[in-house]
């Protein structure tokens, strides 16, 4: 059972998930291993334009983290910032990461 997405900032639900795995399904060349891949956009970063994907079927993996840089064309791999995860448990962990990254104050830094 999947546990339940509860997001930490930067992190918030998407506006239009449609519209952003449209934009990503724009985005993918045929060598990114999301190519031809189904989608569902979970969360995206507010500080940034990185999405949560749900990973379709027939994949190694069942998340994926992608910088979308809104160009409404295929980019180079190489241009796309991306992280794959095996489970929600594991995207969790990261997030909470990414979290503490965000909220980070060096003035209350020893």
């Amino acid at each position: 059972m999947e546990p339940e997405l509860v997001l930490l900032s930067p992190w918030i639900a998407p506006y239009s998930p449609d519209g952003v795995a449209l934009e990503l399904k724009r985005e993918l060349a045929p060598d990114h291993p999301l190519y031809g891949k189904s989608v569902q956009a979970l969360a995206v970063a507010r500080d940034r334009d990185d999405v949560l994907f749900r990973v379709g079927e027939n994949s190694p993996f069942q998340y994926a983290v992608v910088h979308l840089t809104w160009s409404q064309k295929a980019e180079p791999q190489y241009c796309s910032n991306k992280k794959f995860f095996d489970s929600m448990e594991t995207w969790i962990e990261w997030m909470k990461a990414d979290h503490d990254d965000y909220i980070y104050d060096p003035s209350v830094a020893s």
